[in-house]
C-alpha cells in the first residue's frame, strides 16, 4: 500500500509510505527556495502509483492567497491521481501533528502533547493545545484529555510567541529567534507586550516553559511515556527543562514537529487506522 501524505500548511510537504515505512518526506522550499514555502506542486512530479492521498493543513481563514494556491494543489492531485482514494484531514490539525509523533516514537502507549500558534478551526476557537492518550492497535481508542483555543481573551503560547516576533519586526513566524532573544530581557508581570523586545521575549519564554510544565503534569497522570509535538516543542530550552524537571518520564521529542511533520502523520493515520474518539 502506497499513501501519499500531504502538507498545505507551513513548510509545505509531502511523505510516500510504502507499507507503512517512509521511502519519501521532502518539503517544497527545497525545490522553490522560498523559506516556509506551502505550495507543494513541484514535489507531485516525484510520486508515481499513489494508492491513497491524506492531506493536512492547518487555519487560514485571513489569507486569501493561500486558500487559492492550496485549491489548486488539491486539483493538481486529483488530476494527477485520479484513482487514488482521498482522506481529508485538514479540520484535524493536531492529530496529524500527534500521529507523526506517536508512530514515529518507539511507544506501544504514550501520552501525547501538541501545542503550537494555531491548529484547525472549531467553534471554540483555533486550537493551540491537545493531550491526547494514545495506543497502538486499530482496538483502542485516542482519546483527547484536554484542548485549549485561541480566543479573543486568552490566546495560547504559540500565538503569543507570534505576538512578539511581530513586535520585534520579524514577522508572525520567528519564534525561534524570540527564543534567543529572551535571555538579554528581565521577566515582565502584567502587560509586558507595552515593554522592551528583550523584556517581552523573556517573559513569553518563561511563560511557555512554566505552561509547559503544567501540561507534562496533567499528561503524566494518564502515562509515563510522552511524546512532544507541535511547533512550540523546537524550543529547546523548554524541552532541556521538562528532561530535568521529570527525571522518572520517558520523552520523546518530535524532531519533525512543525507543520511540515503533518503530512507524515496523516499518512501514518491511514495506514494504522486508528480508533479516534471525542477529538
Amino acid at each position: 500500500m502506497r499513501i501519499l501524505g500531504v502538507n498545505l500548511s507551513n513548510n509545505g510537504s509531502i511523505c510516500l509510505l510504502n507499507d507503512g515505512e517512509i521511502e519519501l518526506y521532502l518539503e517544497a522550499e527545497r525545490l522553490t527556495r522560498k523559506k516556509r514555502d506551502y505550495n507543494c506542486t513541484k514535489l507531485f512530479g516525484l510520486v508515481k502509483d499513489v494508492d491513497k492521498i491524506a492531506i493536512s493543513d492547518a487555519c487560514w481563514s485571513q489569507n486569501k492567497k493561500k486558500s487559492l494556491i492550496s485549491a489548486k494543489n488539491i486539483a493538481t492531485l486529483k488530476r494527477k491521481f485520479p484513482n487514488a482514494e482521498r482522506y481529508d484531514f485538514r479540520d484535524r490539525h493536531h492529530l496529524t501533528h500527534a500521529a507523526c509523533g506517536f508512530y514515529n516514537s518507539e511507544f506501544e502507549e504514550a501520552a501525547v502533547i501538541v501545542v503550537d500558534s494555531s491548529g484547525s478551526n472549531f467553534e471554540e476557537g483555533d486550537e493551540c493545545e491537545t493531550i491526547m492518550h494514545v495506543k497502538r492497535g486499530r482496538r483502542f481508542h485516542w482519546k483527547v484529555l484536554h484542548k485549549r483555543y485561541n480566543t479573543e481573551d486568552d490566546y495560547g503560547v504559540g500565538l503569543q510567541f507570534d505576538l512578539v516576533s511581530e513586535k520585534c519586526n520579524w514577522g508572525r513566524q520567528e519564534a525561534g529567534k524570540v527564543m534567543g532573544l529572551a535571555p538579554y530581557g528581565d521577566y515582565i508581570e502584567g502587560h509586558y507586550m507595552s515593554s522592551s523586545m528583550e523584556n517581552a521575549a523573556a517573559t513569553v519564554q518563561k511563560d511557555w516553559e512554566d505552561r509547559a510544565v503544567e501540561l507534562v503534569k496533567i499528561a503524566s497522570e494518564k502515562c509515563n511515556n510522552i511524546v512532544l509535538t507541535g511547533g512550540c516543542f523546537l524550543n529547546v530550552v523548554v524541552n532541556y527543562k521538562l528532561l530535568k524537571e521529570f527525571p522518572d518520564l520517558n520523552f520523546y521529542v518530535d524532531p519533525i514537529s512543525f507543520d511540515g511533520g503533518t503530512a507524515i502523520g496523516a499518512a501514518y493515520i491511514i495506514h494504522h487506522n486508528p480508533k479516534i474518539k471525542s477529538f
